[in-house]
């Protein structure tokens, strides 16, 4: 019996040896595939806005584009396009704007929509940082959805304090 057990411990070992030598041989190969899946795996970066940098204040360019402005007093704008300019295909632009209404146009526009208030701040390019009013701003998807004609995707804020709607908007 001991010569049966004595064989049967060394084929388990034999077998235990193979074992560790295969899984020895796929180590070096599951290592590589996990630097390619994790390589492959990065977070998609955001676009990149590229424009001239210019900020305007013409209004008909934004009354053009968002007949709601029309009573607009003034305006402080930038646009763009997004992504690189270099890419073939159409462009996506951007607009921010910071737009100014007197009482009257600014209880019109206030009236036409159920807003509510909201601790989200306007995303807008760093040229008009000195130009976006403190707050504490309005806003709703309902408005948003009104600014959003014709393939444009806008976000709108409203502030009280200054009369002043704040729009980003994209479209092709």
């Amino acid at each position: 019996m001991n010569g049966l057990a004595t064989d049967a411990a060394a084929t388990l070992r034999q077998r235990e040896r193979r074992r560790s030598s295969n899984a020895r041989r796929w180590v070096p190969a599951l290592l590589v595939l996990m630097l390619v899946v994790s390589g492959c795996a990065t977070e998609p970066q955001p676009a990149v806005r590229s424009g001239s940098g210019e900020i305007r204040h013409e209004l008909a360019p934004l009354t053009d584009r968002f007949p709601q402005l029309s009573e607009a007093a003034e305006a402080t704008w930038m646009s763009g396009t997004m992504g690189d300019d270099r890419a073939p295909g159409p462009s996506t632009y951007w607009i921010d704007a910071i737009v100014t209404f007197d009482e009257n146009g600014y209880a019109a526009l206030r009236s036409q929509s159920s807003l509510e208030s909201t601790t989200e701040l306007p995303t807008l390019d760093s040229g008009l940082d000195p130009s976006l009013p403190a707050g504490p701003f309005l806003r709703s998807d309902t408005f948003d959805a009104e600014f959003s004609q014709d393939g444009r995707r806008t976000t709108v804020f409203l502030d009280d304090e200054s009369r002043s709607l704040v729009l980003t908007s994209w479209f092709e």
